[in-house]
């Protein structure tokens, strides 16, 4: 019975010692390195043709990213004087991550919508927003699902239906906090 109870001791000492040892500094990383996820869905402005939208940066935290639901937004396509309109709605999945020596091995699903009509309900934000139906309307729906390979400091580009582009970069932090790696997507 000591034998048994001395080997599951062991058994459970060499459980928690190797889970301590998978807890340590990514790949690529050197000690207290973080690393952010930066991203940015952006458009033509309907009304002033200028480029708008959104860049956000989402700290990788427990190997996780959040989930982004992107605020809706008005897009319009004119072809020889007549104009469409459209409502989009856009989210980007919780991405999976490994990191890699010089980036992450990054993938996620991209999903979005062009429709007369969308609302958005997401934790305290509740929105709608409705084209009129004397309006031509534009309507596409795409589901991205891309893997890439993202070297640090280094901005992927897709570009989706309307002008719609899609930007995304990892960049490091050192242990204070400061920037490592500077991911060129544009503030809008």
């Amino acid at each position: 019975m000591h034998r048994t109870l001395k080997l599951s001791i062991v058994a459970g000492i060499a459980v928690v010692l190797s889970g301590c040892a998978s807890v340590g500094t990514p790949v690529g990383l050197e000690a207290g390195q973080t690393v952010a996820v930066v991203n940015s869905l952006s458009w033509d402005n309907p009304l002033t043709g200028k480029r708008d939208g959104v860049r956000t940066s989402w700290p990788v935290e427990n190997g996780k990213v959040a989930v982004e639901p992107f605020a809706l937004a008005q897009l319009k396509q004119c072809d020889a004087g007549a104009c469409a309109w459209g409502v989009m709605r856009a989210r980007r999945s919780a991405p999976t991550l490994v990191y890699t020596p010089a980036g992450v091995d990054l993938s996620f699903v991209l999903d979005v919508d062009v429709a007369r009509s969308q609302e958005l309900h997401s934790g305290l934000v509740n929105m709608s927003v409705t084209i009129p139906k004397d309006v031509a309307v534009l309507s596409s729906s795409q589901q991205l699902r891309p893997a890439l390979h993202l070297k640090y400091g280094k901005v992927e580009q897709v570009e989706l239906d309307y002008g719609v582009r899609y930007q995304v970069c990892v960049q490091r932090y050192d242990a204070a906090g400061k920037v490592i790696d500077r991911c060129e997507i544009p503030y809008i």
